[in-house]
């Protein structure tokens, strides 16, 4: 069944259907040999959770920050130039425009909030990721080490961030542990098959 956003268990909000309407757009376009079933997974597990996140451990959320988390992939139409960035600000807001902006600069931030709901957004991208692509795998694929580099990036990023979202800290913390101890699993049970067996058995 495709993606819809009114199933997603997110509040009514026509910019945030937009967003999210764009990412599942993006992923159709640029995804296109997955089905559309696995892309609405992607929708679900990815940006959507990512934005009820946001919603459920942060108080103070911004509007702005759970329509980039909902655009997923799709955050850089937001970065057009010109005309198209006159568009962008008119269909989304100028705040969300330069959240997304401060994502790939943090001196692009026009005030501290900014700054902060960049690092939560990357918290919950973080969070998402690894919950639907670490944690529980079962086993080894072609991105296996991808998703050690992956991890570890995100374990060193959260240095730089933790200890303004106590809640999102636990989650993420939690999270990396879970992936690490499943992609370690998979290394130790990839070690076990090649080692060979003693003379005899």
């Amino acid at each position: 069944m495709p993606f819809d956003y009114k199933q997603s268990g997110l509040p009514a909000n026509d910019t945030w259907e937009l967003a999210a309407k764009m990412c599942n757009r993006w992923l159709n376009t640029y995804m296109d040999m997955f089905s559309p079933e696995r892309i609405a997974n992607f929708m679900k597990d990815q940006p959507v959770t990512a934005a009820k996140h946001l919603l459920t451990q942060c108080p103070d959320v911004t509007p702005e920050s759970v329509t980039v988390a909902l655009l997923g992939p799709a955050k850089g139409a937001l970065m057009a130039e010109a005309e198209l960035d006159a568009l962008m600000r008119h269909t989304f807001g100028d705040r969300a425009v330069d959240l997304v902006r401060t994502l790939a600069d943090p001196a692009n931030a026009t005030d501290a909030a900014m700054k902060r709901d960049a690092d939560r957004i990357f918290l919950v991208e973080g969070l998402s990721t690894m919950t639907d692509q670490m944690i529980g795998r079962q086993k080894i694929d072609g991105f296996h080490q991808k998703r050690w580099d992956i991890l570890r990036s995100l374990e060193a990023r959260f240095e730089d961030v933790r200890g303004q979202d106590p809640a999102l800290d636990a989650l993420f913390i939690d999270a990396a542990q879970k992936s690490r101890e499943t992609l370690e699993g998979l290394d130790r049970a990839a070690a076990a098959k090649k080692q060979p067996k003693p003379p005899g058995t």
